[in-house]
């Protein structure tokens, strides 16, 4: 019998064309193709009440409260009934990183240092909030000091101990008034500051390892490298090539010995599918974050610049047989074919809600 899954979000599930594949939050790239290909096993509802499962699609740094409000509305009463995909219910675990932080710490998962300032609380304690991240980043050496709910990179600055305190107090000052304007909209708006997690010594790449997690069984997963403090997947180019072969050559051989660690991280926020992201210090994970709704760069167009992608096509031939989880997740049609049938499978066997 085919699954029948409901879409929920902000844009699906609302207004005269929420049924639409085309309106699903944070569509992927040749997501609702794969979708088509598992017809045989699973189906689009127009109507919650004959779902067998819902995915809520909220995408974290774009979703208001009200539309969490929403949602929550929307769902509430199937809790009990079937799968929730991300049920909205733990939307702050993962879009607030001092929250995952505090939940991660709390069951002996690691992750790097923090300190949460609460906006409402600078207010007359101005100083006071500099001389802590001056503390803060003595402590720790360099630091990222953001927002806690933003992503790519985005409200996100690196001080460390030559930082004058001119430095800091422009910086935190920019990051105020940031949170000005989301907590308009966001009330779990915070400013945090993150220890800043060291690249190899001996070859001063940072190695950033991204494993993408369904239902408790591992999807995919691929490791991205670069030499700047602060990048993204197509940030690497050529020169980068090597370590990138080596590191997810690394990877492959290791996810199973880190398995249970990376689902336990996930399911520990109230997740059943997203993409967790981490460090490897000593051979150990240090988490930093999860992401509900991937679907950047790699998810769109590959891996590095266009040079880089470009010969990762070429010699697919030799290289696939090394690191067979890039191609895998390259593959983008039947990748989501894929998901799609194992969340049918799942619902098929589960009486786990």
């Amino acid at each position: 019998m085919k699954t029948k899954i409901y879409f929920i979000g902000r844009k699906q599930g609302v207004g005269l064309r929420r049924y639409r594949l085309s309106h699903l939050e944070n569509r992927r790239k040749l997501e609702a193709e794969g979708f088509h290909d598992a017809h045989q096993k699973i189906i689009q509802v127009r109507s919650i009440n004959n779902a067998d499962v819902i995915w809520v699609r909220a995408r974290p740094e774009h979703t208001s409260d009200s539309q969490r409000k929403i949602i929550e509305k929307r769902i509430k009463n199937k809790r009990t009934t079937i799968p929730i995909i991300n049920d909205i219910c733990a939307f702050e675990n993962y879009d607030c990183k001092e929250t995952s932080f505090d939940i991660w710490k709390k069951n002996d998962i690691k992750c790097p240092d923090h300190l949460t300032i609460a906006p409402e609380s600078i207010e007359g304690h101005f100083n006071e909030t500099i001389q802590a991240i001056s503390l803060f980043i003595r402590k720790n050496k360099k630091i990222l000091l953001r927002t806690n709910n933003e992503s790519d990179g985005n409200g996100v600055f690196i001080l460390d101990k030559s930082s004058t305190e001119k430095k800091i107090k422009e910086t935190l000052s920019i990051l105020i008034n940031r949170c000005k304007n989301f907590l308009l909209t966001r009330q779990s708006t915070r400013i945090i500051a993150v220890k800043f997690i060291s690249p190899i010594p001996e070859n001063n790449y940072h190695d950033l390892y991204r494993v993408h997690i369904l239902f408790g069984k591992i999807l995919s997963f691929y490791a991205v490298t670069s030499k700047r403090d602060i990048f993204h997947n197509i940030d690497m180019n050529q020169t980068d090539l090597d370590r990138f072969i080596q590191i997810n050559e690394y990877l492959c051989n290791e996810v199973p010995n880190l398995e249970d660690t990376l689902i336990k991280s996930v399911e520990l926020l109230g997740c059943n599918l997203g993409a967790v992201e981490f460090f490897l210090l000593d051979g150990q994970p240090t988490f930093i974050e999860v992401n509900p709704m991937w679907g950047g760069h790699a998810s769109i167009h590959g891996f590095g610049d266009k040079t880089m992608k470009t010969h990762l096509i070429s010699n697919r031939n030799s290289l696939e047989k090394r690191i067979p989880n890039i191609y895998q997740f390259m593959d983008r049609r039947l990748y989501y074919k894929n998901l799609f049938e194992y969340i049918s499978e799942y619902c098929n066997n589960t009486t786990n809600l």
